[in-house]
């Protein structure tokens, strides 16, 4: 993620000193990120995001090498995934980005072994995960925890903070889609039922 932090940051034409100054974080912290030396948390990263004008999700998540882009349509093939090398190990979190509308639905798929919680929160966005195998543990802000296993999924509401992590270290694979929430764009949520 160093290495596009980095880009993002220059092609925006900001300094190291400037982009730390945006993001609330100490200049020395934004050059260990950005050489590969530090992990951003998921609350750095969302600033990180909201700096650089972009989805938390776009930083995170690998862009594929290829893509159809069609009058409405967005096709990414298996085989137009970025190819990310070896597993980073234990407590690991590789994303990838899938297909995605313009300001509209991005989907990614994430394949973990972390097991630290951290709480996260999309402000304007509400969240879709599906998981695909594994089992995820999630926790709401209110303490309130659900295990989600093979087949299993969850949405979450704008701004509704929550954290997710594997149980054991043999992981998780989910499918994550964000999208404009309605309630921010002053369409209010229809009853789940």
């Amino acid at each position: 993620m160093g290495e596009r932090l980095r880009a993002l940051r220059t092609e925006r034409g900001l300094t190291m000193v400037q982009f730390a100054e945006l993001t609330g974080m100490s200049q020395p912290f934004v050059s260990l990120v950005e050489r590969g030396h530090a992990r951003l948390s998921l609350t750095s990263m969302a600033r990180v995001a909201e700096a650089l004008g972009i989805r938390s999700a776009s930083l995170l998540a690998h862009e594929p090498v290829g893509r159809e882009v069609l009058d409405g349509v967005d096709v990414v093939h298996a085989a137009h995934r970025a190819a990310l090398g070896p597993d980073a190990g234990p407590g690991a979190r590789r994303v990838w980005q899938l297909a995605q509308l313009p300001g509209g639905l991005l989907g990614t798929e994430l394949v973990g072994t972390d097991t630290a919680r951290e709480f996260t929160a999309h402000p304007d966005e509400d969240e879709f995960v599906y998981v695909l195998e594994g089992v995820l543990e999630v926790e709401l802000d209110d303490g309130t925890l659900q295990t989600l296993t093979i087949g299993d999924s969850i949405a979450f509401a704008a701004g509704r903070p929550h954290s997710w992590r594997a149980v054991d270290s043999s992981g998780y694979r989910v499918l994550a889609v964000v999208a404009p929430s309605r309630a921010t764009a002053g369409i209010e949520h229809g009853a789940v039922g």
